[in-house]
């Protein structure tokens, strides 16, 4: 998503102790086994800022929602910079928390 010109990810996750857990490995079964869930979803995420008076929200990768690994791999490097961030090991500059 990009919220106020920033990019602010979203993860699409299901609880393991919903009954229908086991049905869902990848985007892709989250609009076959819970249709119209993952357009509710964008759908919020665009407009929840309107009634304040901002601008609807926009999302990047063609409108659609990335698969499993595309996923995966934003969390694996979003926590090596958090981590990095942490730690204080980012040079000064390099890491921005605005």
């Amino acid at each position: 998503m990009i919220d106020e010109g920033e990019l602010d990810w979203k993860i699409v996750a299901i609880s393991l102790d919903d009954p229908r857990a086991s049905l869902v490995n990848d985007v892709d079964d989250v609009e076959k086994h819970f249709p119209g869930t993952l357009t509710a979803i964008r759908d919020w995420f665009r407009d929840y800022k309107i009634p304040d008076g901002k601008p609807a929200n926009k999302f990047g990768l063609g409108n659609k929602p990335a698969n499993k690994d595309y996923a995966l791999k934003v969390i694996t490097e979003t926590n090596e910079s958090w981590a990095k961030l942490v730690k204080r090991s980012i040079p000064a500059g390099e890491l921005s928390l605005v």
